[in-house]
């Protein structure tokens, strides 16, 4: 069977229900309606003669016939959309899909609040979807867990496409008040400072600590947080200083009395956005991406 020839919706389903393992939640993911996606399971099961998916516990697990051709059906909806975007337009207001980004933590503050905004404005029907981002990018964007991916990425695969969202330069951040932000600081001063380390996997130094090295210089790590939502709390009621990502400082200091002061060293954050290349020529993907290179954009 070349499942070129079969339904694009129906493709769209099967691949939505690999990725989701439930009606409800595949449903959701492309638009239907959950009778209507329960109609498409029936006709798919039909045409490969074969159950595809079957009932456990907790969701749906696809069959040995299902994962076979699950690559086929990918590359299927690849060529097909390639094909039909030529001529064939993606109107966000009408659109009830759902559009999945896989984020870092700093890139979701950054972001959050212009694609929140943008999505009301434009696609007030569609869900926008933020998950962490995992060390398994290309594996995520490889299953269409993620439509696309937020983060410091390097050593991506051929078939995953990129570009550089932003470059946020790091600054210090103390509370309002602290000896500190009385003067600019030297590389000196600013590594006899005690530091909060923002540190989801735990580890107990960054580059910035190598970078410092090399200057003769070593920091005190004093406090190391999982979150920077932790971050205001502690410099609230110590002299501790924090080195964050100047997008994020800007978030901090709009809710907190905090001193936002410059890093004495030129050390930035490259944000990078990936996707899987049968996402390319999507025009609901390609509109996806353009508001997030909408929201990277530097205001004021």
């Amino acid at each position: 069977m070349d499942i070129r020839a079969v339904d694009l919706n129906l493709l769209k389903a099967f691949d939505a229900l690999m990725n989701e393992r439930a009606v409800t939640r595949a449903a959701g993911r492309i638009g239907l309606s959950q009778p209507a996606m329960s109609h498409a399971l029936s006709r798919l099961r039909s045409l490969f003669a074969d159950d595809l998916f079957v009932r456990t516990a907790t969701n749906m697990e696809p069959t040995a016939r299902a994962r076979e051709i699950a690559p086929l059906v990918a590359t299927a909806i690849e060529h097909i959309e390639a094909a039909l975007s030529l001529g064939t337009g993606f109107d966000p207001a009408k659109s009830a899909a759902i559009f999945t980004a896989g984020m870092a933590e700093y890139a979701e503050i950054a972001l959050v609040g212009q694609l929140a905004q943008a999505f009301a404005r434009e696609a007030p029907g569609a869900t926008l979807r933020l998950l962490p981002a995992g060390i398994a990018i290309a594996e995520q964007l490889d299953r269409g867990a993620i439509d696309v991916a937020v983060a410091h990425l390097q050593n991506l695969p051929a078939h995953v496409d990129s570009m550089v969202l932003l470059r946020d330069p790091f600054v210090v951040v103390a509370r309002k008040g602290h000896p500190a932000a009385a003067q600019p600081l030297s590389l000196e001063a600013y590594a006899a400072q005690q530091h909060v380390l923002v540190s989801p996997r735990g580890t107990t130094s960054g580059a910035l600590d190598r970078i410092l090295v090399d200057f003769g210089l070593k920091r005190r790590l004093a406090l190391l947080v999982a979150t920077y939502l932790a971050v205001p709390a502690a410099l609230a009621v110590s002299d501790l200083v924090a080195t964050v990502p100047r997008r994020t400082a800007r978030q901090i200091a709009a809710t907190a009395e905090i001193a936002i002061m410059p890093l004495p060293i030129d050390f930035a954050m490259t944000v990078s956005m990936a996707w899987h290349r049968r996402a390319a020529s999507d025009p609901a993907q390609a509109w996806f991406r353009s508001l997030l290179i909408e929201a990277a954009t530097e205001r004021g």
